[in-house]
């Protein structure tokens, strides 16, 4: 049975922000010093980062690209490859729990040149928030039982590929919540329980970072 003692700290966790990590997002800008940029595609959000930060932490695989930036996204096994928006697919994501994928894009250029019709926010991380952000998403993939990586489709871009992963997604765990959490990772003051919408993500990322292109 709930206490009413608990309820300070309830309304605590409803309406209340994160703050920043202070060990992984210290006060300091100079201490921040990494790119990432969160980009919005309508529905979802996904975010991108220079391959190098997370490269020596996936197990090495045919279908991953080998560019200078990799924009990482997660969603429903069925609804998120869809080419096209099928409502029965959108009612399944919506209302069941589903095995989930990781969308993984391979992008040579500037992320604002390549992405040229998203909203895409820039923050800024510190080493070790990068580290323990990276250190979470490749966590997340799927493994073989020999360790590797595992394949799922074609992704939606020309050097894209999904690969199975590891949790279900159902409401209120979407990709928008996971992408929110990815950045809560590296100590950024974002809120996952408020992350329902792309924009959400977006307005709660802009606290923090800078706009640098918008639709």
């Amino acid at each position: 049975m709930f206490s009413p003692r608990y309820l300070p700290l309830l309304l605590l966790f409803i309406t209340g922000c994160l703050g920043p990590v202070k060990d992984l997002y210290p006060e300091k800008e100079q201490q921040r010093s990494i790119p990432v940029f969160v980009v919005s595609h309508g529905w979802h959000v996904a975010i991108a980062f220079s391959t190098d930060h997370v490269k020596d932490q996936l197990p090495e695989h045919k279908r991953l690209p080998d560019t200078k930036y990799l924009m990482i996204g997660w969603g429903d096994n069925k609804y998120y490859p869809a080419e096209k928006t099928r409502i029965d697919l959108f009612l399944r994501a919506a209302f069941l729990p589903t095995g989930s994928v990781i969308q993984v894009v391979g992008v040579d250029q500037p992320i604002h040149r390549y992405f040229t019709n998203n909203d895409i926010v820039r923050v800024e991380l510190s080493n070790q928030g990068m580290k323990t952000m990276c250190s979470y998403i490749a966590k997340q993939f799927s493994r073989s039982n020999s360790g590797s990586l595992e394949f799922a489709i074609d992704g939606l871009y020309e050097n894209s590929a999904f690969f199975k992963a590891e949790k279900l997604y159902y409401f209120p765990r979407t990709s928008n919540w996971w992408a929110a959490h990815v950045l809560r990772k590296s100590g950024l003051p974002i809120t996952p329980f408020y992350a329902i919408t792309a924009g959400n993500v977006i307005r709660q990322s802009r606290k923090s970072g800078e706009l640098i292109q918008q639709r």
